[in-house]
């Protein structure tokens, strides 16, 4: 992990995942790319939309220097490249993005209320949906701690190493093992999936374990009526500091389990999400 992105409005939410992203940077002198897109408004002259004002770039600029002078005072031994661009947000964020492959996109989020309010038209939410790189979303309430453990919530059982690598390489910065997840609906009642599922989880870690040798991996199937009330208790008991999820194309996502459960897991966690762009395979057989 080399490269590290963080758009930035200068909001108290971006400055934590700023914070966030010095922390992974400091593990194996990463840089980071501190990004600000400065929106386009209408010029009254032209009644075009305009982001080149000379006043609007030097403000901009003027709060991206007091912003690397506060981060370089907590963090003196990071790298961090400042960029302002013009455009409209996510766009321009992904543009970015696809131009400099930044390992990891780190962003702020607004928290756990009022999902339904501000996932429509939510930066973070749109580029989660949009970009291929992993984003790190780091929530509004969350303070700052280095995790005992990373969760990987899944039910597909992905075996794509590069995929893996994007939690695998966190957890092996930080020096702490792998929770594997698997939620089970007790509304269903079917204790043949259960069976089903704990031979999966078992086989799964045995894959895990063989492909990345330097990790500690374990499992758990998680029973409970709702996903997210399950795995927010269970990260709190086991100080979990990182939750990773597979995202899929949304005609997938909505039919199967998870249900969006990933945008939705951005804004309702208390602790920083991991989403991953994943690539809609067959599911395969394992046994």
């Amino acid at each position: 992990m080399q490269k590290i992105l963080v758009p930035t409005d200068f909001s108290d939410n971006a400055l934590k995942a700023v914070a966030q992203a010095c922390e992974i940077a400091k593990k194996n002198n990463a840089v980071i790319h501190l990004l600000h897109v400065v929106e386009p408004t209408l010029n009254m002259a032209t009644m075009q939309a305009d982001s080149s004002g000379k006043k609007v770039v030097a403000d901009k600029s003027k709060s991206l220097e007091l912003s690397l002078k506060a981060i370089a005072e907590v963090y003196p031994d990071v790298k961090i490249l400042p960029f302002l661009v013009g455009g409209n947000v996510i766009p321009s964020i992904l543009k970015y993005a696809e131009k400099e492959n930044p390992d990891l996109i780190v962003m702020g989020t607004k928290g756990a209320s009022g999902l339904k309010k501000i996932l429509i038209g939510s930066v973070t939410a749109g580029t989660i949906g949009k970009t291929n790189f992993p984003v790190l979303t780091v929530p509004a309430s969350y303070e700052l701690q280095k995790p005992t453990a990373i969760v990987f919530a899944t039910n597909q059982f992905e075996k794509d190493e590069a995929l893996l690598k994007n939690f695998v390489n966190l957890a092996n910065l930080f020096s702490v093992p792998v929770h594997v997840i698997v939620f089970k609906d007790i509304d269903a009642n079917e204790d043949a999936d259960f069976i089903y599922n704990e031979e999966q989880l078992n086989y799964y870690l045995g894959f895990l374990k063989e492909t990345f040798p330097r990790t500690v991996f374990k499992g758990e199937i998680l029973e409970g009526s709702d996903f997210e009330s399950a795995i927010d208790a269970y990260c709190v008991n086991n100080t979990a500091g990182i939750i990773a999820m597979v995202t899929y194309p949304k005609s997938f996502f909505e039919k199967f389990f998870f249900k969006s459960f990933t945008k939705n897991m951005a804004f309702h966690s208390a602790i920083p999400i991991l989403a991953i762009p994943g690539i809609l395979q067959e599911a395969e057989e394992f046994l």
